[in-house]
């Protein structure tokens, strides 16, 4: 009895044991062994999105993608090491013996080669495939982007890393929009490991990036692109820059920096050519901020258009002597500004004093970036009026001692060209979800800056610029030009002003009533040549000439003809 009663009792704390090692295998491993098991025969799928495209104002293709393929590699699975070498070797993706190194040395997954072409990848799959080295070695399809227009638009849209990320320009810029968020799936494995996808298994749709369209005219990019290269060659500069704009509106028509880079090749460039130049570069304007104190002097009647100013032979500022290149007793207001006085101007600048002079010119934007949506913007500089000396504002009359970008030159003379009102420089013209608008610019009013008597009158001078003063080079048969030159010397530091070094520019708009194209051309250390009436006025004629071809602007040359042919006839009925 007492035997049967000690083996029951055994048997008992037997069951009980596996009973218990049962419970804890069940209800305590049990998840952890069912998460394994799922690993096993189910695969989490990340389903990209496809990243948005970016379009010109016409809805020509800036950036697009083309289906590509990479191939990643779990070493930890290949078997057959001799075999996986000799596939990929003959599909050119390394030599034999870098490709046998990372196989055995390498313990987890890795990219072999990204974006490769789609039918050359796949043919590879199949390879892998037969040579039952897929599970370890596989493809995956992604996108490669695309920039048909090369070096002439390689600032502004930028370009994406590796990994399908925007890395400069409006790719980094909009990255988010562009790039839309990734899903994902559950797949059903096979015994081979390859993925299936199964209605019974979840899955998450990736939600595809946006659209984005530019304000940018591609074909007045194209222009504007090949003219600033032709004139940066021809008198060997450092660097150029135009930006071509619409001053009624705000709107970019075109952004060229010269040299710039191609996207699709962007390692092979100096990281200081990826920014957008035209935003992003300072340079002190020189003698085109001259009338900005025009418009200074006739907002506030501190001057009249038909009144003498004396130069003479200079003015002595602090102990330092402002001079004209060509020494004459005086000018009147206007011929001023026409012939580009620099004691004139520093004369007018005194009437105006630092505070006015300070205030206005950050109501024009000085010191205060454009908000334009593109990386790097500079601000531009300029003194307040405790720290601004006399001679430090009499240099600030033509153009010295403070900067600002090209953009930032284009809105001020904008500021003139649209009736005295700052419209805000915009290049995004529209952003698209799945075909429907989330986004569309307009035209933003920031502030009067000068009454619309004011604009007029400094239109008219800067006209006589164009006429009979230093921009004769810009003048377009039968188009009312208005516009200014510009020649700084470049400030070098611990030195003061170079004697050799200078940037040389030309702003201007047309017709001068309801103007609607304007540009801006800076030419930066020129090797040749002095002057910008010589090397940015032609430069910025010719874009013009060109752009006035295009059918969007044939009518203003028209216009401006049949204006010269009516003149020409009242002229021979007053003979």
């Amino acid at each position: 009895m007492a035997r049967i009663k000690f083996a029951t009792g055994v048997f008992s704390l037997l069951a009980l044991g596996v009973l218990g090692y049962a419970f804890y295998l069940q209800i305590i491993l049990g998840p952890k062994y069912a998460e394994r098991a799922r690993s096993q025969h189910e695969e989490h799928i990340e389903l990209l999105a496809k990243r948005g495209k970016i379009y010109d104002r016409n809805g020509v293709p800036l950036v697009t993608d083309e289906k590509a393929a990479s191939v990643y590699v779990l070493p930890q699975y290949v078997e057959d090491i001799p075999k996986a070498v000799e596939i990929l070797s003959a599909h050119n993706l390394g030599t034999p013996t870098r490709l046998e190194r990372y196989l055995r040395t390498r313990k987890k997954f890795f990219w072999l080669a990204r974006k490769l072409d789609y039918a050359k990848a796949y043919k590879l799959k199949e390879d892998l495939e037969e040579a039952q080295l897929i599970n370890a070695i596989n493809i995956e399809e992604e996108a490669r982007r695309l920039y048909p227009w090369d070096e002439m638009t390689g600032s502004i849209v930028g370009f994406v890393g590796s990994e399908h990320t925007g890395l400069a320009g409006i790719e980094f810029s909009l990255d988010s929009l562009l790039a839309g968020s990734s899903g994902w799936a559950i797949y059903q494995k096979d015994a081979l490991g390859r993925g299936h996808p199964s209605p019974a298994l979840p899955v998450q749709d990736a939600e595809n990036g946006c659209d984005v369209t530019l304000s940018i005219d591609m074909d007045i990019q194209a222009i504007a692109y090949e003219e600033l290269k032709a004139a940066c060659e021809k008198y060997q500069a450092k660097r150029g820059y135009c930006v071509v704009m619409h001053p009624q509106t705000g709107e970019v028509l075109a952004l060229v920096d010269y040299p710039d880079f191609a996207p699709a090749h962007y390692s092979r460039y100096g990281k200081d050519t990826w920014k957008v130049g035209a935003v992003a570069d300072e340079f002190e304007p020189g003698s085109v901020y001259k009338a900005v104190v025009a418009a200074m002097c006739l907002e506030d009647s501190l001057a009249v258009r038909d009144e003498w100013v004396p130069t003479g032979g200079g003015i002595v500022v602090q102990g330092r002597t402002i001079s004209d290149i060509h020494g004459r007793d005086g000018y009147t207001f206007e011929n001023v500004f026409v012939k580009s006085s620099n004691i004139g101007a520093a004369k007018l600048a005194l009437r105006c004093g630092p505070t006015k002079f300070y205030e206005v010119s950050k109501l024009l934007g000085v010191g205060i970036p454009t908000g334009i949506r593109l990386p790097g913007e500079a601000s531009g500089t300029i003194d307040n009026p405790s720290k601004m000396t006399e001679l430090r504002l009499t240099n600030n009359a033509f153009g010295q001692g403070l900067s600002m970008s090209t953009l930032q030159l284009a809105a001020i003379y904008s500021c003139f060209a649209s009736g005295g009102v700052y419209n805000a420089p915009r290049i995004i013209q529209r952003i698209d979800r799945d075909g429907r608008a989330v986004y569309k610019g307009k035209t933003r009013e920031l502030r009067r800056v000068f009454s619309e008597e004011t604009a007029m009158a400094t239109c008219e001078i800067l006209q006589g610029v164009v006429d009979d003063g230093t921009g004769k080079a810009a003048r377009i048969k039968g188009i009312e030009v208005c516009g200014k030159t510009g020649t700084a010397q470049k400030p070098v530091a611990g030195i003061g002003y170079s004697s050799s070094l200078s940037v040389v520019s030309f702003v201007g708009f047309l017709p001068r009533q309801d103007a609607r194209l304007l540009a801006v051309v800076v030419v930066d250390e020129p090797g040749l040549g002095r002057f910008a009436g010589e090397i940015a006025a032609p430069a910025f004629q010719r874009i013009m000439e060109r752009t006035l071809r295009l059918p969007a602007y044939r009518d203003i040359r028209m216009n401006g003809f049949e204006k010269e042919q009516l003149a020409s006839a009242e002229a021979s009925d007053d003979a």
